[in-house]
């Protein structure tokens, strides 16, 4: 689902895009969109690790 509002992370107004892992609402340059996460949680959860699950 597409909001627009400020983004949870960086505070840019925009199209807002749901972190499939945390919930937050985030604007497309805090979203990786192959993912569907927030870059917060790509960088928490050591998203290069393919070892661990989400």
């Amino acid at each position: 689902m597409e909001v627009k509002s400020i983004c949870s992370l960086c505070g840019k107004i925009d199209f807002l895009h749901t972190c499939r892992l945390c919930g937050r609402l985030v604007c497309g340059n805090c979203y990786i969109f192959g993912k569907e996460i927030c870059i917060s949680c790509a960088k928490k959860y050591d998203f290069k690790n393919k070892n661990k699950r989400f």
